[in-house]
C-alpha cells in the first residue's frame, strides 16, 4: 500500500470497518512510514479530543413518541390514540414499516424539506460552538506529543547551539518565515537549539530552552490576522503549555517546569524581541 491508499483508508481503519487483511496491511505500513503514523496519531487524538469535548443530551422518551407520531400525520398515516394504545403506536415489523412509507403512503415533501433547513440551522449554530474547545484540545494534544517525542527520542534539536545567531540562520534557511530567537541564558533560560517541527497543518519553529534540568520547547508559527492575543494557560497530563501572540508570531511554551517559571519565561523572552 502507498501514502494515498492509506490516506483514502484511514477513516475505515479508525471506525473498525474494514477487513483483518487490509487492517494488518495498513498497520505494516503504519510501522515502515513515519508520515502516515503521525497523521494515524494526528486522526487518533482529533477523535478523542472530539469525542471528549463534545456536549451529549439524552433526549426524553416523550420526544421519541411525538416525533413517531409527527412521522405518521405527516404520510396520512393513523395514529392510534386509542386507550388500548395509551398515546403509543401499534407495533408493526420494521418491513412492514419500510413498505408503508416509500410505495403506500405519499411523503410530504414541503415538511421534510423544512426539516432539513432546521436541521442544518441547529448544525451552523452548534458546530462553531464545539470547534473551538474541541480544536484547543487538539493542538494541546499535538504539542504535549512533540515536546515528550522530542525527549524520548533523542531528537532535541536538528540545530544544537546556544548562539542565537546560529540557531536563528539555520531555521530561517528551513521555513518561510523568520522566527525570533533570543538567548535567555542571564535570565535562567540558556537557549540550547532550534529544530523543525510540524503542527496545526503547518512546518513550525521549535526552539529548545533548559531551565535547570528541565527543558522548555517554545513552538513559533505565524499568528493569524484573528489571532486570540490574550495569554491562555493549559494545565494538561502533568505538563503546563502557555500559549500567547504579537502582531507576527504565535507563541506556544509546553514544559513540566512550574507555571511561575514559564510565565517569567514568557516575560523575558516577550523582552528581548522587537514583536509584542
Amino acid at each position: 500500500m502507498n501514502c494515498q491508499e492509506i490516506a483514502d483508508l484511514m477513516d475505515g481503519y479508525l471506525d473498525g470497518e474494514l477487513d483483518a487483511l487490509t487492517s494488518q496491511k495498513i498497520e505494516q505500513h503504519l510501522r515502515d512510514c513515519p508520515k502516515c503514523e503521525q497523521a494515524y496519531e494526528v486522526e487518533t487524538a482529533m477523535a478523542h479530543a472530539i469525542s471528549q469535548a463534545a456536549p451529549y443530551y439524552k433526549a426524553p422518551l416523550e420526544l421519541r413518541e411525538r416525533i413517531q407520531v409527527s412521522l405518521r400525520e405527516a404520510i396520512g398515516a393513523p395514529t392510534s390514540r386509542g386507550a388500548a394504545g395509551a398515546g403509543l403506536l401499534p407495533v408493526r415489523r420494521p418491513e412492514a414499516v419500510r413498505r408503508s412509507v416509500f410505495f403506500d403512503m405519499p411523503w410530504n415533501w414541503l415538511a421534510l424539506a423544512a426539516a432539513i433547513v432546521l436541521a442544518a440551522i441547529i448544525a451552523s449554530n452548534l458546530l462553531p460552538r464545539l470547534r473551538q474547545p474541541a480544536s484547543d484540545q487538539f493542538l494541546a494534544t499535538q504539542l504535549i506529543a512533540s515536546h515528550v517525542r522530542s525527549l524520548m527520542a533523542a531528537h532535541l534539536t536538528d540545530v544544537a547551539s546556544s548562539d542565537q545567531h546560529t540557531v536563528k540562520p539555520w531555521l530561517d534557511t528551513k521555513l518561510d518565515f523568520a522566527p525570533p530567537v533570543v538567548d535567555l541564558s542571564s535570565e535562567g533560560f540558556p537557549l540550547i537549539g532550534g529544530r523543525l517541527d510540524y503542527l496545526d497543518n503547518r512546518p513550525v519553529a521549535g526552539l529548545v530552552y533548559g531551565r535547570r534540568k528541565h527543558f522548555i520547547n517554545l513552538f513559533v508559527w505565524p499568528a493569524a490576522s484573528d489571532e486570540e492575543k490574550a495569554p491562555k494557560t493549559i494545565t494538561r497530563e502533568g505538563y503546563q503549555l502557555l500559549h500567547w501572540a504579537d502582531s507576527d508570531f504565535n507563541y506556544w511554551a509546553v514544559s513540566d517546569v512550574n507555571v511561575n517559571d514559564l510565565q517569567t519565561f514568557k516575560q523575558q523572552f516577550e523582552a528581548r524581541t522587537p514583536h509584542h
